[in-house]
């Protein structure tokens, strides 16, 4: 594993965080993927699915300042790369 791809890594501590803070905030759906902003401290890219309708939107969430920001919705014109 790449040095890049480490520090993309998130922990499952992490991620019961991040899910607490989703909650929290009112949000309900699946949670996909789960990815760590580098150089951005303890912010990480979240994308949730609809549970009704499949659509998933790409979120960003602080989990120091509990801020949770949409950024758009996924599809083929818009992606998360891997």
């Amino acid at each position: 594993m790449s040095e890049k791809a480490a520090a993309n890594e998130v922990t499952q501590r992490e991620m019961i965080r991040i899910i607490g803070l989703f909650r929290k905030q009112g949000f309900k759906g699946n949670y996909l993927s789960f990815q760590h902003v580098v150089d951005e401290g303890a912010t990480y890219f979240v994308v949730m699915g609809d549970e009704n309708n499949g659509n998933q939107g790409l979120f960003k969430a602080n989990l120091l300042t509990g801020e949770v920001a949409f950024q758009y919705m996924l599809d083929e014109d818009h992606v998360v790369s891997k």
